[in-house]
């Protein structure tokens, strides 16, 4: 009796499971995660880029600061830290530099400050100049 109750594999396919599901779980936090940070650099990307084409057309930082914090929205993933923008030698070419932060998705908020990345992105451009010839 004893050798069939060992031989008896009824219910193994499930501890089999519930030890694999700790890493499946740990996986797709990875997969998040990663998904998340993709996200956070092509949304400062995209802010960088939008700062640098508002100040070329207008020469106006608070435009492009506005432009800059609207392109990255209220996402709890990227939050805007600073925009600078740095003329070159007078030749009208700039360079805007964006700072901004990407918190780690699954860390508590009392401990995001702590565990977060800081994002710097550039851009570079020159500023249109309109003339009249009136």
């Amino acid at each position: 009796m004893r050798k069939n109750h060992i031989k008896n594999e009824k219910g193994a396919l499930s501890f089999e499971f519930l030890g694999i599901l700790p890493f499946y779980f740990m996986f797709f936090l990875l997969l998040w995660q990663v998904v998340a940070t993709g996200y956070s650099v092509m949304t400062a990307k995209s802010a960088v880029n939008d700062a640098a084409k508002i100040y070329a057309a207008t020469n106006e930082y608070s435009q492009a600061r506005d432009a800059a914090q609207k392109a990255i929205g209220s996402s709890s993933a990227i939050s805007f830290k600073d925009l600078s923008i740095a003329p070159s030698s007078g030749d009208g070419k700039f360079t805007v530099t964006l700072k901004s932060e990407h918190s780690l998705v699954f860390i508590p908020d009392k401990w995001r400050d702590k565990a977060s990345m800081d994002l710097e992105m550039k851009a570079f451009g020159k500023v249109l100049v309109y003339e009249s010839s009136y």
